[in-house]
């Protein structure tokens, strides 16, 4: 009977438990290069800049709702997942094309005739993570399809229509990414992963801050 009391005094370790962190470097067009982080613990999945107190995304695969939470304005925006009912339009061409090189592969995806996106990875690497990127993204595809119909036509990106719509998640299809290069000059670059002891704190929601739920995308 005195065990759990002797967890009490012992702050943390009878909540600690093993979460994977995955770090990588990200780079837009113009922009200097930075870190971002994936932690996932069962089926959540948190996203941010590698620091505990940073902003952050936490995405729940059982509620299938992303949870971007902002420190500064104490706010919280739900956005739930959706099915996209968009597809190409007619003439459009998705085309892959793979290439082993020993344990990676190399896939290129092009539209018509430009490259959206070249994917270097290595199949069997985190597949848990993999597998859970991937539906975070589809979860976000039927959002994507809205912003899609909002933008007007000589403004949208071909290729957005098919890697965060159609097609969304296809970046995790063959493994965790070493490296994605993007037609349109965003990269994203695996730098490390391992265990690590995290609280559930971690991966919940401040319960003071506003909330605001975008609509469901139709």
């Amino acid at each position: 009977m005195r065990l759990p009391w002797l967890l009490l005094l012992l702050p943390g370790l009878a909540f600690a438990r093993q979460a994977t962190e995955i770090r990588f470097e990200d780079t837009e067009p113009g922009e200097a290069p930075y870190l971002s982080r994936v932690l996932i613990l069962g089926d959540k999945l948190r996203l941010d800049y590698g620091q505990d107190t940073d902003n952050y995304s936490l995405y729940d695969q059982r509620t299938q709702r992303l949870y971007v939470v902002s420190h500064e304005v104490e706010r919280i925006i739900e956005i739930p997942a959706g099915k996209a009912r968009l597809s190409l339009p007619q003439g459009w061409q998705l085309t892959l094309s793979r290439q082993a090189a020993g344990a990676e592969q190399h896939v290129q995806v092009r539209l018509n005739d430009r490259q959206c996106v070249e994917i270097r990875a290595v199949p069997g690497l985190l597949p848990e993570a993999s597998r859970l990127l991937g539906k975070l993204r589809r979860a976000l595809a039927a959002s994507q399809a809205a912003a899609w119909k909002a933008t007007p036509a000589e403004l949208r990106d071909p290729c957005f229509l098919a890697l965060d719509v159609v097609r969304a998640g296809i970046e995790y299809d063959y493994g965790l990414p070493l490296s994605l290069q993007y037609g349109d000059g965003r990269s994203r670059i695996y730098r490390s992963h391992a265990e690590r002891e995290v609280t559930d704190a971690l991966f919940a929601l401040p319960g003071k801050y506003q909330r605001f739920r975008l609509p469901a995308p139709r």
